[in-house]
């Protein structure tokens, strides 16, 4: 299994290649379990542990996705007129993901730099102070 940095480097369909691998390799380990047939005990918690950073390393894609359109509401505009694709990255020195998005023949049409590891307000007084926090800490809209 890769390391978190690898499985960040690599493309979707890789990653949900690997998830579904892993998950397959979870259920033949739990039915040798039941059967009374399996030996390394350990590899349970490995496979458990794969599958949790691959999922992770895909949800935080969508999120950084889904977060570039829903907080900014002149990329949502510009983006709801075309049909788009949207991949993410994430950028070591920044600590943050790059979203960039491509238009059906592939040129740039938009990008944004968005940090999902910010604070969330808490609490109904504190969404309230905190109302013009947001995740998206640049965005460019190139077409």
């Amino acid at each position: 299994m890769a390391n978190i940095v690898e499985l960040r480097d690599m493309s979707n369909d890789k990653l949900e290649e690997m998830l579904e691998n892993s998950r397959e390799e979870l259920f033949n380990l739990r039915f040798q379990q039941a059967s009374a047939r399996l030996e390394d005990y350990s590899r349970l918690r490995h496979v458990r542990r794969e599958i949790a950073q691959l999922e992770t390393v895909l949800n935080n894609r969508r999120q950084a996705i889904e977060t570039a359109v829903s907080e900014t509401p002149e990329l949502a505009s510009f983006l709801s007129e075309q049909s788009w694709d949207a991949s993410a990255r994430y950028v070591y020195e920044d600590a943050s993901w790059s979203v960039e998005f491509v238009n059906e023949s592939g040129d740039d049409i938009a990008s944004a730099v968005v940090n999902l590891n910010g604070k969330k307000a808490r609490g109904r007084k504190g969404r309230a102070q905190n109302a013009a926090v947001s995740a998206v800490k640049s965005y460019e809209i190139s077409g």
